[in-house]
């Protein structure tokens, strides 16, 4: 798999992963608390803390659509 093709697919994963918590951002924090203690306190923490976690989920949504127009970008320039 080429490395735009990588790319194209993380951007879809941080943009599908943004908008999912934005909407219910306990319910899906808590799908990732499993692992290691430090990451699951920190997944507990967004869970506790909505506003915090939507606030990451923007950010994290926004640089999807910033990497996915990047991506689009260097394919139309080729």
């Amino acid at each position: 798999m080429g490395m735009r093709r990588v790319l194209e697919l993380l951007a879809i994963l941080m943009i599908g992963e943004g908008v999912l918590t934005l909407i219910a951002p306990r319910r899906h924090s808590l799908i990732w608390d499993f692992g290691p203690e430090d990451f699951r306190r920190a997944i507990e923490g967004y869970a506790e803390h909505p506003t915090l976690a939507r606030v990451v989920a923007a950010a994290e949504a926004g640089l999807g659509l910033w990497l996915a127009l990047r991506v689009y970008s260097q394919e139309e320039e080729e």
